[in-house]
């Protein structure tokens, strides 16, 4: 059951315990390797404890087949999708534009992906009820699939700490909108082999039905809409709080504003 007191208490525990390790990030490391190598530790880590149950069924529950959960081998979900990114952003050895924009991605949708999978975990609100408490060795899958989050968190959220990431109105927009797109290309991908093999409807990126029946206006498209829309909101207020106007957005984009519309009256004097 989500929300009961185990849930409550990992939630608490874990916001403390990852503000602690990234306060502790930014005032001791220093060098640019020590912070790659730490970015890419917890990005590591996410997948080693993604994929750890597999281990655990094998060598702890004695269990010679060990039954491989969707999310171990398709990407189906956004989570997964952004676990992935994370570890490419991470071990990328030239941080170019494209890099550059999906760590804005990354840094964003990853810690949206990261909180809400620790507050509404679907393993979680199937087996809590079921076996309350979170015992590693008699919920295992509960578990990891909280704690995978919780690494997944840090990794984002050292993207911006780490200085890899630095909020600005275009960059993180359109890096946003090129995540979104990563998303929307996956969800096609995989409902489409699924439905050329002939498997059953996995709903891959919500592109077949909403989330949510009661609010049915709730889709891939207002999802995404909504995203690139507080991209670009949040880039404004970061801007408005850390730069000086000349070099915010809108103060750029002025002379181009202004250069259009003399463009557009020589065009109306020479008609």
């Amino acid at each position: 059951m989500l929300f009961d007191l185990p849930h409550i208490l990992y939630m608490v525990i874990s916001a403390v315990i990852t503000a602690c390790i990234l306060v502790a990030a930014k005032f001791l490391i220093k060098k640019q390797k020590s912070k790659d190598f730490f970015l890419r530790f917890w990005a590591v880590l996410t997948v080693v404890v993604h994929f750890s149950s597999i281990y655990t069924d094998y060598y702890i529950e004695k269990i010679t087949n060990p039954e491989l959960g969707l999310s171990l081998f398709i990407p189906a979900y956004a989570c997964n999708v952004c676990m992935w990114l994370l570890v490419i952003v991470a071990f990328a050895k030239k941080r170019g534009t494209f890099i550059s924009l999906l760590s804005h991605f990354v840094a964003l949708g990853g810690i949206v992906c990261g909180i809400v999978g620790i507050l509404i975990n679907e393993n979680y609100g199937a087996f809590g009820a079921n076996n309350p408490g979170l015992n590693p060795m008699t919920d295992y899958e509960v578990v990891k699939g909280l704690v995978s989050h919780s690494t997944m968190l840090i990794g984002a959220l050292y993207l911006l700490v780490g200085d890899y990431v630095k909020i600005r109105v275009k960059r993180t927009t359109l890096g946003v909108a090129i995540g979104l797109t990563i998303f929307l290309i996956d969800g096609l991908v995989v409902n489409g082999l699924n439905r050329l093999f002939n498997m059953p409807d996995v709903n891959s990126m919500y592109l077949h039905s909403v989330p949510f029946d009661a609010f049915p206006w709730v889709n891939t498209l207002t999802i995404g809409l909504a995203g690139v829309w507080v991209a670009f909101v949040i880039g404004m207020i970061v801007e408005r709080i850390t730069l000086p106007k000349q070099k915010r957005w809108y103060y750029r984009a002025k002379p181009l504003i202004e250069a259009d519309e003399e463009a557009e009256e020589q065009l109306e004097e020479t008609k």
